[in-house]
């Protein structure tokens, strides 16, 4: 029976499931002994309540031994109430099941007293050892083996006290066996049954308290989880409204659970512009979809945003759950190197530079930049190629090129220029090395300085061209000066020596020498005039000028003074503007280009070839040629002379524009510094080529197109004119002069003194001379002071420089 009742409890448990682990058998060992003790104590209380109530009725069956069987219900309440308490004495953890079998026992025993004394087989207390043996099944929680162990002591109790009383035998005795043994079957079943039931009871309370257990762990796991997540975790309700916010949410956005938990998610931490996406995307999630790596910005409650990279999950409820990493930082640092990367990108492409790495044998890994497609090579073209055969191929000096790289290759850095086809180039070697300082490659940039090099010699030039300027300006200011200071002196001389001679009959023989004195005065004038032009102080009488007329008539002059031998060709434009110009000066340029060119070709034969043009200058023209400060680019006339001569050699040409330098025996030195310091004051432009052996070409470039202003006719002659100068003898011969003219003459002899002069006599002095050098008070700072004291007061200013110079 026992063996079956551990069937079925064993499928009974493989029906339940319940698990039959080691805490699982502890804890129902655990629950049964209580539950034992719990029914071994009803047991006992049941059984002297039992006993109690039936001493009334052993006056009704046995009125004759009711009193001797009092005692014997007495002490069997006494024992029962001995195994109560002892039944409640602690005995640490694991109570004695043994215990349990005390109260029936004790209770089989006083029953078999009892019937023994009331009439043995048959007395009718027999029957209650049936109750006996049923109360175990029914008061106390046994397995059933121990069940069967508690029937099998009732029964042998009462076999014991069969024996003692020597009735064995009897019949009663066999029937009263039968319906114990019988009673102790229905037992043993019944504490099976309830064993069965018991135990799946307690296995589905226990799988309860587990599943509890396990919710409440995984409540506390899920609560710890998104507590301390290092992400944003927000749930949302099927209307989609917060129901959670977990504190990195908090921490992030800035809203406390109290003010966020209820709020429609989109309106509150969603802007605008990207309510649209994430709410398809929630929307995606709640039909089962897995969201991953959605981009999304949320609001802070500051108002600023925070860019997220979200996953959107369905819950059970209809819900959804948002867990988002804030890449706020790594967003802004990725564009700022997306920005970096574009601007390096656009510096490759874009800047003119050839950016290239070798490994440590010399093998070409990389080459990009623009710089690639100025020697015809496309980026990645010469990967895989060793330095040299890309050196060969493509620089002009590979060799050279050569030495750098294998010294950057052995960890020396290096730097030159090199050149390839038209292109130079800077190139900038650096030497990579590993972990244990070995050289494992070279980093290399080549820069495109073409134009930085054009630009340089370019500026080089103009220095030396400017350094040179300065040079003829200073020896213009100087020949200027020496011709100012001379022109007052012939003055001086030509005047008196023409006052001398009105003064003196015409047959005087006085007159003859006068004559030949103005003379040679006038040459030294001629001498001072052309020093005056170099300087680019002569006076100019500026007026529309045809280049070709003054070629043409220039031409005729020079017909007789050019040699028989020497062939003048003429190509002249045609439809050439006109210049504002000279035209004695610009004839006299002419002459002194063809005179020098004769002289070039001596003796043997030779062509002069004159050209004429009309050119567009820009400023690289200009800063190749002698020119003034005032020459702009634009249209100019060329006048060319061209000869076939021996040329000059560089140190001849550096010198031909100084004053008083000729290369010939009988020259002066003045004709050139004439024709530079001419082209100077026409605001043109003067540039020479040539080569020894090979010839001589001076340009000329005049400016084309300007319009002259018609010249004011001269007024009359006033009645008083007041003369400053600070030269007694310019003082005397030109007071003298404008007395011969019938004039009133008042002199000065510095600024100071004029301007006090006429002061005294502003009234009636009709025009003042003044000396533009004076003493004291310029001659512009007193004409300044004398048109203060009358405003239309007349002034001419006298100059022994240029007109330009005398006005204003």
């Amino acid at each position: 029976m026992a063996s079956r009742a551990r069937g079925c409890m064993a499928t009974d448990e493989e029906t339940l499931g319940a698990p039959e682990d080691d805490a699982f058998r502890a804890a129902y060992e655990s629950e049964t002994r209580r539950s034992c003790l719990r029914g071994a104590s009803a047991y006992c209380l049941l059984t002297g309540l039992v006993i109690l109530a039936t001493i009334p009725l052993d006056h009704v069956r046995f009125p004759a031994l009711a009193g001797r069987l009092l005692p014997m219900r007495f002490a069997g309440v006494g024992a029962m109430a001995v195994i109560l308490a002892l039944l409640r004495i602690p005995y640490g953890r694991r109570q004695p099941r043994a215990l349990g079998l005390l109260p029936p026992l004790a209770g089989g025993a006083l029953v078999q007293t009892i019937a023994f004394a009331s009439g043995g087989h048959a007395s009718p207390v027999n029957v209650d050892t049936i109750f006996t043996i049923l109360g175990v099944a029914v008061l106390i929680p046994w397995t059933p083996l121990w069940s069967a162990l508690a029937c099998l002591l009732i029964v042998g109790e009462y076999v014991a006290a069969t024996a003692t009383a020597g009735t064995l035998g009897e019949a009663p005795f066999s029937d009263n066996l039968l319906v114990f043994t019988a009673a102790s079957g229905l037992a043993i079943v019944t504490t099976a049954v309830r064993e069965r039931w018991r135990r799946r009871e307690f296995g589905r309370r226990w799988m309860l308290a587990a599943a509890e257990r396990n919710a409440r762990a995984a409540a506390e796991r899920y609560r710890s989880l998104v507590e301390t997540a290092g992400s944003v975790i927000i749930v949302l309700s099927r209307d989609g409204r917060i129901g959670e916010f977990n504190r990195e949410a908090v921490r992030v956005l800035g809203w406390p659970p109290r003010e966020a938990i209820g709020q429609d998610y989109l309106g509150l931490c969603v802007p605008a512009s990207c309510r649209g996406a994430v709410g398809a995307a929630i929307a995606r999630a709640r039909g089962g979809e897995a969201v991953q790596g959605l981009e999304a910005r949320m609001v802070t409650r500051g108002g600023g945003e925070r860019v997220f990279v979200c996953q959107v999950s369905r819950l059970a409820d209809g819900g959804v759950i948002l867990c988002g990493q804030d890449i706020t930082d790594r967003k802004s640092v990725e564009e700022a190197l997306q920005a970096s990367e574009a601007r390096l990108r656009s510096v490759m492409t874009g800047a003119p530079v050839i950016l290239f790495t070798l490994d440590h044998a010399g093998i070409c890994t990389l080459s990009e930049g623009r710089g690639l497609a100025r020697l015809g090579l496309k980026p990645g073209q010469v990967v895989g190629m060793h330095f040299s055969e890309v050196l060969a191929a493509y620089i002009n000096d590979p060799d050279r090129s050569a030495e750098y790289f294998r010294r950057a290759l052995a960890g020396e850095p290096a730097t030159w220029l090199g050149s390839a086809g038209d292109m130079i180039f800077e190139c900038r070697l650096t030497p990579v090395r590993d972990a244990a300082g070995n050289v494992s490659g070279v980093i290399g940039v080549a820069i495109d300085v073409t134009e930085r090099e054009r630009a340089e010699n370019t500026r080089l030039d103009l220095e030396r061209k400017l350094l040179e300027a300065k040079r003829l300006e200073s020896l213009g200011v100087l020949a200027g000066g020496v011709a100012h200071d001379f022109n007052n002196l012939l003055l001086s001389v030509l005047g008196n020596a023409s006052v001398a001679a009105s003064k003196l009959p015409a047959d005087s023989p006085a007159c003859e020498s006068l004559r030949r004195i103005e003379a040679a005065a006038r040459r030294g004038s001629d001498l001072t005039r052309q020093m005056l032009a170099y300087a680019g102080k002569e006076p100019v009488s500026l007026q529309p000028v045809d280049v070709n007329t003054v070629v043409e008539e220039t031409m005729d002059l020079l017909q007789v003074s050019i040699p028989a031998w020497v062939l003048i060709r003429q190509e002249l434009g045609r439809d050439l503007p006109e210049v504002a110009g000279d035209p004695s000066q610009m004839r006299q340029v002419l002459m002194n280009l063809l005179i020098n060119a004769a002289e070039a070709i001596g003796d043997a034969d030779g062509v002069i070839t004159v050209r004429t043009a009309a050119v567009q200058l820009d400023e690289t023209d200009l800063q190749q040629m002698h020119r003034g400060s005032e020459v702009s680019a634009g249209p100019h006339v060329c006048l060319e002379v061209t000869d076939s001569g021996a040329g000059m050699n560089p140190a001849t040409v550096s010198k031909i524009f100084d004053p008083f330098f000729s290369t010939k025996f009988t020259g002066r030195g003045l004709g050139l510094a004439t024709v530079l310091g001419v082209v100077r004051g026409h605001h043109g432009g003067l540039a020479v080529q040539t080569e020894s052996g090979q010839g001589t070409t001076f340009r000329v470039f005049l400016p084309a197109g300007a319009r002259m202003e018609p010249a004011r006719p001269a007024e009359s002659s006033t009645r008083t004119v007041l003369v400053v100068d600070d030269e007694e003898d310019v003082r005397a011969v030109t007071a003298h002069m404008l007395e011969r003219l019938g004039c009133s003459v008042l002199v000065a002899a510095d600024g100071r003194e004029g301007v006090e002069v006429f002061r005294a006599n502003a009234p009636v002095i009709d025009a003042v001379l003044i000396d533009l050098t004076l003493p004291r008070l310029s001659g512009e700072g007193a004409c300044r002071e004398i048109r203060t004291i009358r405003s239309d007061a007349r002034v001419i200013l006298m100059s022994g420089y240029s007109d330009e110079d005398a006005t204003g």
